[in-house]
């Protein structure tokens, strides 16, 4: 059995600890594993007479990626729908709307929505790119920026609830923990940001649209991400290669173990 482990060559370094539980736990299993840039693995998709691994674990967010080579018969994890998902805020949100959880009104137009709003590019992940407009000057500062033309943007009400939201890990169709993340100092409660995390109880609100999401979705291991507004909670995103930081620090769970023992079956 060989399965390929694909990253973006930026993200290599500051996830080699993650990498190195993925070869140990397939090493205790006697799976072969390779570690590959995504442009390698173009590379071997393209080269004649290049055998396929059975799984590849595509960390990259390349969705292009996962498309071939579930075009070619190979098990993806994530697969192409849940790397869409996670990588376009949009999507996510419209398909969370279709099973009727309820998320923050959204609008591709900033003009359809009133100040105060949050920006958000669609592909962005960590919070990095994401924006408190409390007025037109913010957005029109928020334009001068580099990163504006470079990306496509969706513009957010606010939530009530401000720098505060809940990280629900999920593996296969079951959630494996939660962990509620704040930020005293910023609307943005991200862990890799400086916020606080701590393990979170699920309430029967948060279940159902955990629930609700996983049952609609082939998962193999992601983040549902809630916000609350005036109190209950409401769909944010889904992350797609979701880190595990939190769960290692706070909590005895394995996740890499967890994820490779479901590929495994």
């Amino acid at each position: 059995m060989n399965w390929w482990l694909v990253y973006q060559k930026e993200d290599i370094e500051r996830n080699r600890g993650y990498i190195d539980m993925f070869f140990r736990s397939c090493g205790s299993r006697n799976i072969s594993i390779e570690l590959l840039e995504t442009p390698e693995a173009f590379d071997r998709l393209n080269t004649q007479g290049s055998s396929l691994p059975s799984v590849v674990i595509n960390r990259s967010r390349d969705l292009s990626l996962s498309r071939i080579l579930e075009d070619k018969g190979v098990a993806v994890y994530n697969n192409s729908k849940v790397t869409k998902l996670g990588n376009n805020k949009l999507a996510a949100i419209r398909f969370a709307e279709d099973l009727g959880i309820p998320v923050m009104k959204t609008a591709v137009d900033p003009a359809d929505l009133d100040y105060p709003m949050i920006a958000k590019s669609i592909s962005g992940h960590g919070g990095t790119e994401v924006f408190m407009l409390k007025s037109p000057s913010d957005l029109e500062e928020l334009k001068q920026k580099d990163i504006y033309s470079l990306r496509r943007w969706i513009f957010q009400e606010v939530a009530s609830d401000l720098g505060k939201d809940l990280r629900i890990y999920v593996i296969g169709k079951r959630i494996i923990g939660s962990m509620m993340r704040s930020s005293d100092t910023d609307f943005r409660s991200n862990y890799c940001l400086g916020g606080h995390a701590s393990i979170h109880s699920l309430t029967d609100k948060e279940y159902s649209i955990a629930e609700s999401i996983i049952k609609n979705l082939d998962i193999g291991h992601c983040g549902i991400d809630l916000i609350y507004h005036h109190g209950s909670p409401v769909f944010n995103e889904i992350e797609d290669a979701v880190g595990t930081r939190m769960l290692y620090r706070y909590t005895d769970i394995d996740a890499v173990e967890e994820y490779v023992k479901y590929i495994a079956g």
